[in-house]
């Protein structure tokens, strides 16, 4: 569950970087549209809050709060460490970790 929760925060937090507006032109060289914000404001807020059942899930709710705010501190330092250099391969990254965190969770 430690993967599943790491890799939804992850994910949720390269869906809120991809809602501004900055991160979306450097990753797709064009503006985002509000249609687009929307939408990945909305996942990038379910993947955090499946990160927090995950840990909660896990370890139970009062040590998995502090458990998913550790995840949240390493997946954030990851992904503005990677988003800074390869935006590209930060989102890569990002759509990566959604598909493996119910994989993750599966095993």
């Amino acid at each position: 569950m430690v993967l599943t929760a790491f890799c939804l925060a992850y994910a949720g937090f390269a869906a809120l970087s991809l809602a501004m507006d900055r991160h979306y032109e450097d990753v797709f060289s064009r503006a985002l549209t509000a249609a687009h914000r929307r939408p990945l404001r909305a996942v990038g807020w379910v993947g955090l809050a499946a990160s927090f059942w995950a840990c909660a899930t896990a370890y139970g709710w009062s040590y998995g709060l502090v458990e998913w705010i550790g995840m949240l501190a390493i997946a954030g330092l990851l992904l503005i460490w990677v988003l800074t250099y390869r935006p590209a391969v930060a989102m890569g990254l990002g759509a990566g970790c959604a598909v493996a965190a119910p994989v993750f969770a599966w095993v």
